[in-house]
């Protein structure tokens, strides 16, 4: 949930930013970014932000609304020559607006951007220093009108101030410097309300979140991003009249070089502290009650596993593995109250016969061999790990399993013993071996799904995934893995279609402890290939989709998936290497 002082700040700076020529978008961004820097990230969902930025949006809406009160009635009782000038004004910035919202949602955040857009910003109102003009709203042109649209368009670019640019424009084509400022505030009433309308429609159709704004903050935030719009509204028509709006060019030119600075060094992405290892066995209890096992149960599912028997990560999900066993056998042969060290010796043979279990399927493994041609061929990146980089240097080889057929999906694929619950597929291979694969035969990663303040899907280079695997009868068979996903949220169980979206390498991010050592995410969460938008997946879908069980948009396939367990030999490829020369 997010805090009031974020709130409070966020207000200001957007009331601030939406009508002085300094944008509001590039100042909101560093602010993020401030925060983060500083480690006190933005707290709060991505649903928390759109209701906010909703509301911040009719909070300076409102403002323009009272101080341009009496043009506006004006406008409606007798200028309408008016309104049609700023239909022709506006339809540029929704044809951009759109466009960029759903091929380019990331420029909004791009700090290069933002930082060259300030410099940008500060041209223009430095040359637009000693401009002036005797046109006015009623007199101006269609093509007057036309011209300031498009710069309002440009504006969407972080950085950019829509309110600059637009008067600036307005100035360059003769308007009186009262009067460019009456237009590009007019003007802003369609942009700024249609943006809220469209934000609205994503918010209702999204589901409510239980942390999700109190009304109270969120009216809060509107009532201050009001107050101080009017503020800097009524400021800067002042500072336009004594033709000092080049004034602001002065800021813009200090954060251009502060903005880049923070490109430059972007910052450590942290994680919450990873739990303590819990006890497994108390002196003081000799084996655990009913709603001790239950809460058992649950640290097996969340806990933080690995693929090797002796791994550390691997101990808590190990232990409680076995001790479940434990406790199971002991209340089939009505042995509850054995005693403290008999728990123990039957906890220990368990999980010495588990580490046998596991060191035998770690032997069978080891015999696989790929189902590729001449797979004597193919160049080992690990002796233990099974995956290769075939000769050519185009693609990447890994063995797997079927270990899901039925069910809602997180992750196509997952790193043995963790979430096989929600993938199809498990791998026994390091998940950064995975990723250095990837870079050897030339793929470029790009950056994990951002949730917040606004998404940004999960970008890198396209991956093609195919699955082979030998059925029944020995026969090879081949499909694209999207076939063994069904599109839930696209089609019906009577029409099914699988999954048309792709894959891109986005590479799983890395944290430090409070040693300063690095981790890699899917080491220790174990998503691989993901379907829910994961910032530890080494590959994802460049796609909104969600990791909520009420809204997980992928299933399996379950009539095209073989049976349970079958070998399976994946086979990851650039898309760019397929058309290379």
């Amino acid at each position: 949930m997010i805090e009031l002082l974020e709130i409070l700040i966020i207000s200001i700076v957007q009331g601030i930013g939406e009508f002085l020529p300094i944008s509001s978008s590039g100042h909101l961004a560093v602010t993020e970014h401030l925060f983060q820097r500083f480690g006190q990230p933005l707290t709060g969902s991505e649903t928390d932000f759109i209701k906010l930025e909703i509301l911040l949006h009719l909070g300076t809406l409102v403002a323009v609304l009272i101080v341009f009160r009496q043009r506006i009635i004006d406008l409606l009782k007798k200028d309408f020559r008016l309104i049609p000038l700023l239909i022709i004004g506006t339809l540029p910035a929704v044809v951009v607006g759109l466009l960029v919202k759903k091929f380019a949602p990331w420029i909004e955040t791009n700090l290069y951007i933002i930082s060259i857009c300030f410099a940008v910003t500060g041209i223009l109102l430095i040359r637009s220093r000693n401009t002036d003009g005797e046109k006015t709203c009623s007199t101006m042109t269609w093509f007057d009108a036309l011209v300031i649209g498009t710069m309002q368009a440009i504006a969407i670019l972080p950085g950019l101030s829509r309110s600059g640019s637009t008067i600036v424009a307005g100035l360059f084509r003769k308007l009186r410097r009262d009067e460019a400022a009456v237009f590009s505030f007019l003007l802003a009433i369609p942009v700024i309300g249609g943006g809220g309308i469209l934000e609205l429609k994503g918010l209702l159709k999204s589901n409510a979140e239980s942390n999700s704004l109190a009304v109270h903050l969120l009216l809060i935030g509107m009532l201050v991003s009001c107050v101080v719009g009017i503020v800097s509204l009524v400021w800067l028509l002042d500072w336009l009249k004594k033709g000092q709006l080049w004034y602001f060019a002065v800021w813009l030119f200090i954060m251009c070089p502060l903005t880049l600075a923070l490109a430059i060094f972007p910052l450590q992405k942290t994680l919450p502290e990873k739990p303590n290892t819990p006890s497994i066995l108390s002196a003081e209890h000799n084996l655990p009650t009913r709603s001790q096992e239950n809460q058992l149960s649950v640290q097996k599912s969340t806990s933080i596993p690995s693929s090797e028997i002796l791994s550390q990560n691997n101990v808590v999900t190990q232990q409680t593995d076995s001790l479940t066993a434990a406790i199971e056998n002991a209340t089939e042969s009505g042995r509850e109250n054995m005693s403290q060290e008999d728990a123990q010796r039957e906890y220990e043979a368990i999980l010495a016969e588990e580490a046998a279990k596991e060191q035998a399927a770690i032997a069978e493994e080891q015999k696989r061999i790929p189902l590729v041609d001449e797979p004597d061929k193919l160049i080992p990146l690990d002796p233990k790990d099974r995956i290769w980089i075939t000769p050519d240097g185009r693609s990447v080889i890994i063995l797997g399993r079927v270990v899901l057929r039925e069910g809602f999906l997180e992750l196509l694929a997952c790193r043995i013993g963790t979430k096989e619950h929600e993938s199809i597929i498990s791998v026994r291979v390091k998940p950064f071996l995975i990723h250095a694969a990837l870079l050897a035969v030339g793929a470029e990663a790009g950056k994990p799904v951002q949730q917040t303040p606004q998404f940004v899907p999960p970008s890198g280079d396209e991956i093609e995934i195919i699955v082979r695997w030998n059925d029944q009868d020995g026969h090879r068979k081949e499909v694209f893995a999207q076939e063994w996903v069904w599109d839930a949220g696209n089609s019906k169980e009577d029409s099914k279609k699988a999954m048309s979206t792709h894959w891109v390498f986005t590479g799983s991010m890395q944290y430090k402890d409070e040693s300063g050592a690095n981790h890699y995410i899917a080491d220790e969460s174990g998503e691989l290939f993901g379907l829910s938008n994961f910032v530890g997946a080494i590959l994802d879908v460049p796609i909104k989709s969600s990791a909520d069980n009420a809204e997980l948009l992928f299933a399996c396939f379950t009539e095209r998936i073989p049976e349970h367990g079958t070998p399976l030999t994946l086979i990851l490829t650039p898309v760019k290497n397929k058309t290379r020369e």
